[in-house]
């Protein structure tokens, strides 16, 4: 390996660890784990399942799967979770090696629904898997994430993947337990993107219209029966808000890729005096919210900065005082004001609150 792939390697390294460590689960930075896993393995595609406490599937992401597979697993779960199925929650149960248990699948593999149905239609013929376990709240270990590379037919190793791209993945495991354990900083502020609108009846809760932008955050929120890619409006099923696990005047905060979908219901009235009698619809409003410190991490990645200069920049972006960062940083003052000096000037910023400000910006 040259001096500068190894280099962009340990960056890959530290993207990921600083990723998993800012505490928001898996789901926010599911992207952007993908993205890493895949260029540290080199593999074509990556995907990414978590489950919740009591080892559930709670919701995927995957990089490169057509609208219609998409579809189909959303809809259709049923049809991949009978017998010799390599399902997630097979490859959940703490059994048999955390790595690689599909490296040499068996002849059921390759006849069941899960490799037929999905794997071929991505072009994947090769997986390397990755079991997360965490502690659960009994103490006991609990699978709280799957992980997985794919590659398609065509490659040098007899069974796609070799032993030292599978210890790669096993290296990786360490940082996606982090993103299980409250680490994050003080910042919690979020960018507000995309903001769609569904529109119900009110007596029969039936969604009515949608806009297109909507449709698309339902899309991408990858939710268990609301497979809606190349879908429209009409095509909302007649039990939405309960999908999403909502009643008429709720709200809820729910982590999905690329972020946090807020969804807030409020009632239309007839008339000018508003009462439960004079409700006629009810409206729900979607809208994204990206964390910053996605970004962060981002932005001081691609600094070309020393893994401890990157461990004190994110320090500020995250807004952390800059007192407190030598205790965080484990750095004594002298060393503090010497790589602060380096990361000010290659971010090209004057003092530590405004490499804060420039890093949210």
């Amino acid at each position: 390996m040259t001096t500068s792939a190894y280099l962009h390697h340990q960056r890959l390294w530290h993207k990921l660890d600083l990723l998993c460590r800012l505490g928001l689960g898996l789901a926010p930075i599911a992207a952007e784990v993908c993205a890493v896993l895949r260029a540290l393995v080199g593999a074509d595609a990556a995907a990414l399942f978590w489950l919740d406490e009591e080892g559930l599937p709670e919701g995927f992401h995957h990089e490169d799967s057509p609208p219609s597979v998409r579809n189909l697993f959303l809809n259709e779960f049923h049809l991949f979770t009978g017998p010799g199925e390599t399902n997630i929650l097979a490859l959940a149960r703490p059994e048999g090696p955390r790595v690689g248990r599909l490296l040499s699948p068996d002849a059921a593999h390759y006849r069941s629904n899960s490799h037929n149905l999905l794997m071929r239609p991505n072009g994947h013929h090769y997986t390397l898997d990755l079991r997360v376990e965490v502690p659960g709240p009994s103490g006991r270990l609990v699978t709280r994430a799957v992980a997985a590379v794919f590659r398609g037919q065509s490659t040098g190793f007899g069974n796609g993947f070799s032993a030292a791209e599978a210890c790669t993945m096993e290296r990786a495991c360490a940082s996606l337990q982090r993103a299980f354990r409250l680490q994050g900083g003080p910042s919690s502020e979020s960018v507000h993107s995309a903001t769609g609108h569904v529109l119900f009846e009110a007596s029969t809760l039936r969604p009515l219209s949608a806009d297109a932008q909507a449709l698309q955050l339902l899309q991408a929120a990858h939710i268990r029966g609301l497979g809606l890619y190349g879908a429209s409006a009409t095509a909302l099923p007649a039990d939405l808000l309960s999908l999403l696990g909502l009643l008429p005047g709720q709200s809820r905060l729910m982590t999905v890729p690329q972020g946090l979908l807020d969804l807030r219901t409020r009632p239309l009235h007839s008339g000018s005096q508003p009462t439960a009698a004079s409700t006629t619809h009810w409206l729900l409003t979607l809208q994204l919210q990206r964390p910053r410190q996605i970004d962060v991490v981002r932005r001081v990645v691609d600094l070309p900065l020393t893994p401890l200069q990157r461990e004190i920049a994110v320090l500020a972006g995250l807004g952390h005082a800059r007192s407190d960062s030598l205790a965080l940083a484990g750095v004594s003052n002298a060393a503090l004001k010497k790589h602060l000096s380096a990361i000010l000037e290659v971010a090209s910023a004057s003092n530590w609150d405004e490499l804060g400000r420039n890093l949210r910006a």
